[in-house]
C-alpha cells in the first residue's frame, strides 16, 4: 500500500497559528419547500476539525471508485489550505484504518485521554435517499470489500491524525477546543453519515457539523432511461443534508473568497457513467448508455471521441447521453471558449460476444504438451510459488469449485497467473470455446476484504504462435469472457495464455470454465 505523505510526517505537529476568523457562507433548505437559506458565521479556523471519511482506494463498483478519484485532487488542493489555516485534518478510512498502524497518526489516536461522550441530542431525520451503491446501470457491479486503504493519491499530513470511533474524534474536538467539524468525503448518505466518526454521531454529541457539498459524493445509482445519474443522486442526498441534517458550504467558493483557491490548473475531470477504465473495463451485453457531465463547471463544453484519439476543441460536442453498441474507448474533456478547463477522462467499454457452445472434448481431458504456472521454471521442471499449484482439472487452483460469472461451473481448468497450457490439435477440432474469467472464491471469506481489488488477469489465445483472440482486464465478479475461436485448418498448437494486467500478480487466480473444442460433425 503506498502512503503519500507531506513534508513533516516524522513528527506529529500540533497545527500552527492560523489566519483570522472566516466567515463562512453555509446554506440549509426548508424541509418543506426545499426553498434554499443562506446564513454567514464567523469561524475561528483553529477551532474547526476537518473529517475525510472513506476515501478508499476502491469500491465494489468500477463507477464509484472512478467518481472518488475524481474528486481526490480537489480534496488535496483544499486540505493543504485547511491545514495552513490551523484546522485539523482527521483522515478516517473506517474499515481499513488499522492498515496504519505504526504511523503515527494513527498511533497518536491511542495516546488520547479517555472521555465520555455525551448525546446532547437525538439526530432524526426522514431516510436519506438511497440508489443502491452502483452506477453503472443494467450491468451492475457485486458487493465485495476489496479496499484496503486510504486512495493513494490523498495526502497525508504531518499533523493529521486518523480516528476511527466517535470517543476517538470527541477526545480530539476535547484536547483542542474544537466546535465545529467540516465533513468531506463518501459516501454521503451511508459512510459519511452513518460512520461511528460520521456526521450524524458527532452532531448527536454536540458538535457543529457542516458538509463541503463540493468534496463529496453519494452511494450512487444510475437510470439513464430516466434521466437518474450519480451527479443527479448526489445533488438528492445533498438536498436531503440541507433540509433534515446539516448545513453546507461550498469549499471551493469558500477559499476562492479568501484568496486561498488556486484555479490556474484544472483538477476535476468530466465524470462518466458507467466509468470502466482499461485496468477495469465495464463489460456489456446489449446496447449501454453513457453520460458525460461536469457537475462543478456547469457551464463548459464537453467534447469526446470513442477511438481512443485525444478530444480537442474540435472534438464531437457531448449533447445528450451516448448509446454504445460496440467495443470503445471513450476520451473526455471540458473545454469553455477552446482552453480546457478539466482533466482527461477515459472510458474503457467491451461489448461481450454470444455465449459459446459447451464442447465437446473438454480441456481437462486432454494431456497438454506444455504447462507451465506461476513460479521459477528450471529444466523444463516448474517450482510453484507459495500455495500455488499446477493447473487443476475441474477445480480452481487452490482446490475449490470453479467460480466465476458469480456462479460455479463443473468443468474447467483453475490457474494462476501467468500460466500457460499448449495442446496439439485434432484435424477434427474446429472452434475452441469457454468461459473465463477472475475466479471468485476469495469473496466467499469476509467478502474478499482487502483482497478483492488485486485479482486482475488477461486471458490470451495463441495459434501457431499468433494470436487469435484475447479478454480484456478481467476482475473479481465481471461477467465472464467469452470465447469461440475458429481454428484454421491445418492448425498444430494452440496455446492458452492467462498473464496479469501490469500491476502484479497477486491473487491472480483465474477459471478457464467449460473449456475445450467443437469437434467437425
Amino acid at each position: 500500500m503506498r502512503i503519500p505523505l507531506l513534508p513533516g510526517f516524522l513528527a506529529l505537529l500540533v497545527p500552527s497559528a492560523a489566519a483570522a476568523d472566516l466567515a463562512w457562507t453555509l446554506q440549509t433548505r426548508d424541509p418543506a419547500t426545499g426553498q434554499i437559506r443562506e446564513t454567514r458565521e464567523s469561524i475561528d479556523p483553529k477551532r474547526v476539525g476537518v473529517v475525510v471519511v472513506d476515501v478508499w482506494n476502491f469500491h465494489w463498483c468500477k463507477t464509484a471508485t472512478m467518481r472518488v478519484d475524481a474528486i481526490v485532487p480537489r480534496m488535496n488542493r483544499a486540505l493543504e489550505v485547511l491545514r495552513e489555516l490551523g484546522m485539523t485534518v482527521m483522515l478516517c478510512p473506517s474499515d481499513v484504518v488499522d492498515n496504519y498502524v505504526g504511523l503515527p497518526q494513527r498511533e497518536a489516536i491511542f495516546a488520547l485521554p479517555p472521555v465520555s461522550v455525551p448525546k446532547v441530542m437525538e439526530v432524526t431525520c426522514p431516510p436519506v435517499p438511497d440508489a443502491g451503491g452502483c452506477a453503472c446501470g443494467r450491468e451492475r457491479c457485486a458487493v465485495n470489500y476489496g479496499w484496503d486503504g486510504m486512495h493513494p493519491s490523498l495526502r497525508i499530513g504531518g499533523a493529521d491524525l486518523m480516528p476511527d470511533t466517535q470517543a476517538e474524534v470527541y477526545a480530539i474536538c476535547q484536547q483542542r477546543g474544537l466546535t465545529h467539524l467540516l465533513y468531506l468525503g463518501f459516501h454521503t448518505q451511508v459512510c459519511l453519515l452513518g460512520k461511528p466518526m460520521g456526521l450524524k454521531a458527532m452532531k448527536s454529541a454536540g458538535l457543529q457539523c457542516i458538509l463541503a457539498r463540493d468534496m463529496t459524493d453519494a452511494h450512487p445509482g444510475y437510470q439513464p432511461e430516466r434521466g437518474f445519474t450519480p451527479d443527479l443522486n448526489t445533488q438528492q442526498v445533498v438536498e436531503h443534508f440541507e433540509k433534515h441534517l446539516a448545513p453546507t458550504l461550498h469549499l471551493e467558493f469558500e477559499l476562492t473568497r479568501i484568496g486561498r483557491w488556486d484555479a490556474s490548473t484544472p483538477i476535476d475531470p468530466v465524470r462518466i457513467a458507467p466509468w470502466g477504465t482499461p485496468s477495469r473495463p465495464h463489460l456489456f451485453e446489449q446496447p449501454i448508455t453513457v453520460t458525460l457531465a461536469t457537475p462543478l463547471q456547469p457551464d463548459a463544453q464537453i467534447r469526446y471521441t470513442l477511438d481512443g484519439s485525444p478530444p480537442g476543441p474540435d472534438a464531437t460536442l457531448y449533447r445528450e447521453p451516448i448509446l454504445l453498441h460496440d467495443t470503445s474507448r471513450l476520451r473526455a474533456a471540458a473545454f469553455r471558449d477552446g482552453r480546457k478547463v478539466s482533466t482527461e477522462s477515459e472510458g474503457a467499454f467491451a461489448r461481450l460476444g454470444s455465449l459459446p457452445p459447451v464442447p465437446d472434448v473438454y480441456l481437462g481431458d486432454l494431456e497438454p504438451v506444455r504447462n507451465v504456472g506461476f513460479g521459477h521454471t528450471y529444466g523444463g521442471v516448474v517450482r510453484y510459488s507459495g500455495l500455488t499449484r499446477a493447473p487443476q482439472k475441474d477445480r480452481s487452483n487452490l482446490g475449490q469449485e470453479l467460480r466465476i460469472n458469480r456462479g460455479t461451473y463443473p468443468k474447467g481448468l483453475g490457474v494462476h497467473a501467468p500460466c500457460a497450457l499448449m495442446y496439439a490439435l485434432r484435424p477434427e477440432f474446429r472452434r475452441f470455446v469457454a468461459l473465463a474469467g477472475a475466479d471468485e472464491n476469495l469473496v466467499s471469506i469476509s467478502n474478499g476484504s482487502n483482497l478483492a481489488r488485486y485479482p486482475s488477469v488477461i486471458f490470451k489465445v495463441y495459434i501457431d504462435g499468433k494470436e487469435a483472440a484475447s479478454s480484456p482486464v478481467m476482475r473479481v465478479l465481471s461477467p465472464a469472457w467469452r470465447f469461440d475461436v475458429a481454428i484454421p485448418p491445418g492448425s498444430k498448437i494452440i496455446s492458452l495464455a492467462v498473464t496479469d494486467a501490469g500491476d502484479g500478480s497477486r491473487e491472480d487466480f483465474a477459471d478457464w470454465a467449460n473449456a475445450g473444442f467443437v469437434v467437425q460433425k
